[in-house]
């Protein structure tokens, strides 16, 4: 016995004698189409967005010199988006630098970087998550190129998660421009992620897209397929910090929350800023520091080369986590710089 289809004719039977005449077969059928299309799955490819920047013909100008031409590199899914060959180097307060940034076309009115949060860490910018484009009273940073330097005062964001649709899968999902949905991600790792914007476009591809932090975080590649659900159920939680009594315990030598232990983001953040046009741009804003420094990363295998000195942790040495559980161990003396912010 199909027992959801049962129900629905219960209900519609019901229904139809409350208002004092029998159901009609139409009405039935409505019935029956409506809850098997709350049953028909609602999915849609998902893209994984790791960091870029979208650049305005100003800014081209500047950063690889007056008359440029972008070069193509390969179109991206979404029909008039694409991938140029170039790329730049981002730089915030502390003087980290991450390089290899691409940039995306097509050129725009107005020059925006998108990033993860732990791409904002490294940086130490307190970029908002906000919409493409709502760049007003955000971040900013150091954009380098080949040719030239720009100082951007804002545009630095992370993008929120958004969902583009087309207008035919918008009217066939049921989702309406710049609705907030939820949608599910299923695997080991699977999650529901809460307030998605819904974009719809005619020239629109159905597309999610999430930046890196959150696709790692639901073990997410490109292509891989997520489902738009239903959770107007869920009471709404807002966000709250906990008191002081049940607050965790900060990280007692100031470094990064969650230490970064890639090898190559620690190479990334050992870099030594040496264009002289970057000290030119920073002495003119004033909000980042006119000096060039070497950050120095201690790994478990340089132990050995502080067993009799012991390990100074000041401003400019990054101990790894291993390395400090390593030296606590073997007995090695860390001290740490009151000057170490």
């Amino acid at each position: 016995m199909d027992t959801e289809k049962l129900i629905r004719d219960v209900v519609a039977n019901v229904i139809s004698r409350v208002g004092g005449q029998e159901p009609s077969e139409p009405a039935l059928k409505a019935v029956r189409k409506q809850g098997s299309s709350q049953q028909e799955p609602r999915k849609v490819v998902c893209g994984v967005s790791v960091r870029h920047i979208h650049l305005c013909p100003e800014h081209v100008d500047v950063i690889f010199g007056k008359g440029y031409e972008m070069q193509v590199l390969k179109e991206l899914y979404q029909p008039g988006s694409y991938a140029y060959k170039e790329t730049v180097t981002l730089v915030g307060p502390r003087l980290n630098a991450l390089q290899n940034i691409r940039v995306l076309g097509p050129l725009r009115d107005k020059t925006q970087v998108e990033l993860a949060k732990t791409d904002c860490i490294i940086l130490g910018i307190d970029a908002p998550v906000k919409p493409s484009g709502q760049i007003a009273g955000t971040a900013s940073a150091v954009v380098i190129g080949p040719k030239g330097v720009i100082y951007l005062k804002n545009g630095v964001i992370r993008a929120n998660r958004h969902l583009h649709l087309s207008s035919e899968d918008s009217g066939y999902f049921g989702v309406k421009d710049n609705a907030l949905v939820d949608v599910r991600v299923s695997g080991p790792k699977g999650l529901t992620f809460n307030n998605v914007q819904v974009r719809v476009s005619p020239e629109s591809k159905s597309e999610m897209h999430v930046d890196t932090d959150d696709g790692n975080a639901a073990d997410i590649v490109n292509g891989t397929m997520v489902e738009i659900v239903d959770a107007s159920c869920i009471s709404p939680i807002s966000l709250q910090l906990a008191n002081g009594e049940n607050t965790p315990p900060e990280i007692p030598d100031n470094s990064f929350t969650g230490e970064i232990t890639d090898s190559n983001i620690l190479k990334s953040m050992n870099q030594v800023i040496d264009v002289p046009v970057v000290e030119k741009a920073v002495k003119k804003t004033g909000e980042y520091r006119n000096q060039k420094k070497q950050k120095i990363i201690i790994t478990a295998s340089d132990l050995d080369d502080y067993e009799s000195k012991g390990i100074e942790v000041t401003e400019n040495v990054i101990l790894s986590p291993l390395a400090r559980d390593e030296a606590l161990k073997k007995g090695i003396k860390i001290s740490y710089s009151q000057k170490r912010r």
